[in-house]
């Protein structure tokens, strides 16, 4: 009999390629996968996507406030365990993949998990690191307790780095339970046949980018006061910035602010095709993350993405990057520092061999972290639960 396996996340499919990677690793294994997600506008709310079966609640996320976060949460909920709970009594779901946030959301596969279903969780935010992050302040106690009966919960946990394990540990989780997946790209989406070959050189201009979520903690104050310090002494400087997010107001604003409307330029949101064409005529990519108890337990997928597509990474120096790419692999600032980034930026544009150096110890890091190795775990851990 064909094996079963339904995803849970309150976001877009296919839009997130971490969620797509791991729905396709397994479809393509042989599992007939599904997933419960969020949908609106004209988007079906019943389709296949590529082999998988997408199953679309009508929902629109507002990120307002701390009460429209948590009804958002709470409706999400109540109808993606309803939906859940439908379809396993049609037909029955092997193991069901919760990928977080909210933890609780785990809970959604009460039914199933009662009837057999084995349950696994994909955790790739530390919530209580990441309030704090955000409004610094204590977390509120519910947010551990809610991590902590979430992982105690599942029949396995799926997490980003081993500081965020270890984290998860410290905090009374099972080790036996958790496996590192590294947030790394399927090599597969960042080589489409219509991206064509590496731009050609651009004599003209010694290109920065900087691509997603535009939020306060990703640094992208930093990146435009590093630019506006030295801009002066490379000709043709230019940072390209790509994404959406709750700071890109005041970024723009900043822009003006700044007088640097002639060096920085903002795309907003771009497709895929376009935002690999964009990276692969890049000089250097930035990762301005800031120094939080959330930034120094995570990676970001975009610095995985530079190092895919071959493009030196100037990075804020955290902890659970530094243990994954030493000096020689990244080009590390210290994070929020702007002089340090701008010092960064220089040196990189005075010593091009710095920067082929750089790419070339990356990449062999990253023959060792890609998707081709991080499936091999992901589906160990299927295969565990189920054979």
């Amino acid at each position: 009999m064909t094996r079963r396996i339904c995803f849970v996340r309150q976001a877009g499919y296919p839009d997130e390629l971490s969620v797509r990677r791991e729905v396709e690793t397994l479809h393509r294994a042989g599992f007939e996968t599904h997933v419960i997600c969020l949908g609106g506008g004209n988007q079906k709310h019943e389709e296949v996507v590529n082999g998988v079966y997408v199953h679309r609640i009508p929902l629109a996320r507002k990120k307002t406030s701390i009460v429209r976060y948590l009804y958002d949460y709470l409706l999400f909920f109540f109808l993606a365990a309803l939906k859940l709970t439908t379809l396993y009594l049609r037909c029955p779901f092997n193991a069901i993949q919760i990928n977080t946030m909210p933890d609780f959301l785990v809970f959604a596969a009460f039914v199933p998990k009662l009837l057999g279903a084995k349950v696994v969780v994909m955790m790739h935010e530390p919530v209580p690191e990441l309030w704090q992050t955000l409004y610094n302040s204590p977390p509120p106690r519910i947010l551990k307790i809610a991590e902590q009966s979430a992982l105690a919960y599942v029949d396995a946990a799926l997490t980003v780095t081993q500081q965020l394990k270890d984290t998860y540990v410290s905090r009374g989780a099972n080790p036996n339970k958790i496996s590192v997946i590294l947030n790394v790209p399927e090599s597969r989406f960042l080589e489409l046949e219509n991206a064509g070959e590496n731009a050609m050189e651009d004599s003209e201009h010694f290109t920065l980018i900087s691509h997603g979520a535009i939020e306060e903690r990703y640094g992208h104050d930093t990146m435009l006061e590093a630019v506006a310090l030295i801009k002066s002494q490379i000709p043709g400087l230019r940072l390209r910035i790509l994404g959406q997010g709750s700071y890109q107001e005041k970024f723009l604003a900043l822009i003006s602010q700044m007088g640097l409307e002639d060096c920085v330029q903002y795309l907003g949101w771009v497709p895929l095709f376009q935002m690999i064409q964009e990276l692969r005529a890049a000089d250097v990519g930035i990762v301005a993350q800031k120094s939080s108890p959330y930034s120094n337990l995570v990676h970001t997928g975009k610095m995985y993405e530079f190092i895919a597509l071959g493009k030196p990474v100037l990075a804020s120096r955290l902890k659970s990057v530094e243990a994954y790419f030493p000096e020689d692999a990244l080009y590390y600032f210290e994070p929020g520092n702007a002089e340090s980034l701008a010092q960064g930026i220089w040196d990189l544009y005075q010593h091009p061999a710095k920067r082929r150096a750089l790419v070339e110890n990356a990449q062999k890091l990253y023959d060792q972290y890609k998707w081709e190795k991080q499936k091999e775990i992901y589906l160990s851990v299927y295969r565990a639960l189920l054979d």
